[in-house]
């Protein structure tokens, strides 16, 4: 049909259509327009909120960075603060402030330590600044002894003030640590070893006392062992087998439960024996409640001092009383070494002939110390009732070395020498006394049993010759070729060396069992030994092992631990403490982005 000969409305239709055109496209337009503009702001939204997103994700990485590098910095300055008070350098001795740095990763970080004690404890502190508190020795006996503890609050910052914190990109960490650093005397532990305890005597034995080691615990025995303790206690795991060989060890140990009650540890109940550490705890403190715990339990180091202490240029030397050099004697007055070696008439020797142990197979040249001596005996009741408690004699530092001394004399290091301190006619002591010496120390006959006082031994290796001894062994000799010894009492308590069993196997230590070093043929006598066990180091000087055939038989071990220790005594501070943190607790302001208050 043709365009011009349609109906009036289709022709009005067509028109109107025309004419609707361009508005349409106009508004079709707006609306792309629009649309894009919408998709343009939620896309610059997404965006704004990614990028909110991603510099908080940031600032939280950075946040846990600095909260991370901070908790390292007072690990470290914790970890100063422990092993500079085990090792006689008290970091407030001076000051409520005690500083440090540490390097991790290439880079230096300072820290500070505040001691809080005196705001905490204002009328409880001593006069060193720790605060004194007497507790049970043994919670399971209600009636028994107490010992005391020393305790001191410190409060650990990063940085160089309280205020300082530590910064990583864009987050920072004021994180803070408050501890209370605790100490009391390495002789109020029965058994104390700064690294793994092997306790495998072949006869049945009892020790009463705390028990701890900075290490593994090795136990077993021919017999019964019992553990009169609350505490029997490592850092490592407890093992029912042998270090040396990884045998099971047979006999019966039996430790005291929370109740006083003895519960047996099975040769299969032993930290291996257990799939997982959290079924040895469940069964440990299911079994003890609380008397056995380990590492898994979470126990922490007791710090200790290291062998640097007992070195003739160590803390023992340098504190002593009375420094016995060869065969001088020197009374330590206000300071100053004042020589006394004529006003002990004779005490003090060197031995005319050398005694031959036969665990070093060497002779041995000994400075002798002949306790009984009343020029000895007169010098230090006098010294010590005198008005001036200033020069007082109770460290006894003795120590051999050529005359001139070397510089930085070090019998540890110097190839062929070995040379010894004697200890005689030691019954009956003028005073509390303590005797450490860098060489080994051998002590003769009864000790300290008449009129007992507190006693102590520390040297590189302590070794116990009987009542019956005599110097003539020679080498080759057997103990079955010499003189039997005789019964023999030694009540002190011993700090000494080893030959330690090394790690993954291979010779024997000897033990707890032979820490004390033994010479002679025992068999059925009694080696007497009320006080204390204690292994800080290896030997550096008799360093021989253990197991030789024919230097010893053993002794019937009548060992116990001396509540005596633990009495008030001129000893309790100038003996080596054990110091670990008794409390802890954590506390961080909001981390702030830097240049933000």
């Amino acid at each position: 049909m043709d365009p011009t000969h349609l109906p009036p409305t289709s022709k009005m239709n067509s028109t109107l259509d025309h004419t609707d055109a361009e508005p349409q496209r106009g508004s079709a337009l707006l609306v792309t327009a629009f649309m894009i503009l919408v998709i343009g702001l939620i896309s610059s939204a997404t965006v704004a909120t990614t990028m909110t997103r991603s510099k908080d994700s940031r600032f939280q990485l950075d946040k846990l960075k600095a909260r991370t590098l901070a908790e390292a910095i007072l690990d470290a300055a914790q970890k100063d603060i422990l092993v500079r008070t085990a090792n006689f350098d008290d970091p407030f001795e001076l000051s409520t402030v005690a500083t440090g740095t540490v390097t991790i990763g290439g880079v230096s970080y300072a820290w500070n330590a505040t001691d809080l004690t005196p705001q905490v404890y204002p009328v409880e502190i001593d006069v060193d600044g720790w605060r004194p508190i007497d507790v049970l020795y043994d919670s399971t006996d209600t009636g028994g002894p107490t010992q005391t503890l020393y305790t001191r609050v410190v409060q650990l910052y990063p940085g160089a003030t309280s205020a300082s914190g530590v910064e990583t990109e864009s987050a920072m960490s004021h994180l803070r640590r408050t501890i209370e650093v605790q100490r009391n005397p390495l002789f109020d532990f029965a058994i104390f070893y700064d690294d793994d305890l092997e306790l495998l005597p072949g006869p049945s034995m009892e020790f009463a006392g705390k028990v701890h080691a900075n290490g593994d615990i090795y136990v077993g025995v021919g017999g019964t062992l019992t553990i009169d303790s609350d505490y029997f206690r490592c850092t490592g795991e407890i093992y029912r087998e042998r270090k040396n060989n990884g045998s099971t060890t047979n006999g019966t140990v039996k430790i005291k439960d929370s109740n006083g009650v003895f519960q047996t540890l099975g040769n299969d109940q032993d930290f291996d024996a257990y799939s997982d550490p959290q079924q040895w705890i469940d069964f440990a403190d299911s079994t003890w409640d609380g008397t056995v715990q380990t590492g898994s339990h979470g126990v922490l180091t007791q710090n200790a001092p290291d062998i640097g202490s007992i070195a003739n240029s160590g803390h023992y030397r340098t504190s002593a009383d009375l420094v016995i050099h060869n065969d001088r004697v020197y009374h330590v007055q206000n300071g100053v070494e004042v020589d006394v070696t004529a006003q002990m008439g004779g005490a003090v020797t060197e031995s005319s002939s050398d005694m031959y142990d036969a665990r070093e197979e060497t002779y041995v040249p000994l400075t002798e110390l002949d306790l009984s001596n009343p020029t000895f005996q007169n010098y230090v009741t006098g010294v010590n009732s005198d008005p001036d408690p200033d020069n007082d004699i109770h460290q006894v530092y003795a120590y051999r070395s050529p005359d001139p001394e070397p510089a930085n004399w070090d019998p540890g290091v110097t190839s062929g020498w070995f040379e010894g301190i004697r200890l005689k006619n030691g019954s009956e002591l003028p005073d509390d006394l303590l005797f450490v010496s860098e060489d080994p120390i051998y002590v003769e006959g009864d000790f300290n049993t008449s009129d007992k006082k507190t006693a102590a031994v520390i040297s590189d290796a302590v070794n116990l010759l009987s009542n019956n001894w005599s110097d003539d062994r020679e080498p080759g000799d057997s103990c079955y070729d010499i003189d039997n010894a005789s019964e023999t009492t030694y009540n002190m308590a011993m700090v000494t060396g080893n030959v330690r069993t090394p790690d993954g196997g291979g010779s024997y230590s000897g033990g707890l069992e032979n820490l004390p070093r033994f010479h002679e043929k025992w068999s059925n006598q009694n080696a007497n030994i009320n006080g204390a066990f204690i292994n800080l180091f290896q030997s550096r000087v008799a360093t021989e092992s253990w197991g030789k055939s024919g230097v010893y038989k053993p002794p019937v071990r009548n060992w116990l631990f001396d509540p005596d220790l633990l009495d008030s005594s001129a000893l309790r501070n100038v003996f080596p403490q054990a110091v670990s943190i008794d409390r802890l607790v954590w506390d961080e302001g909001e981390p702030l982005m830097p240049g933000v208050q």
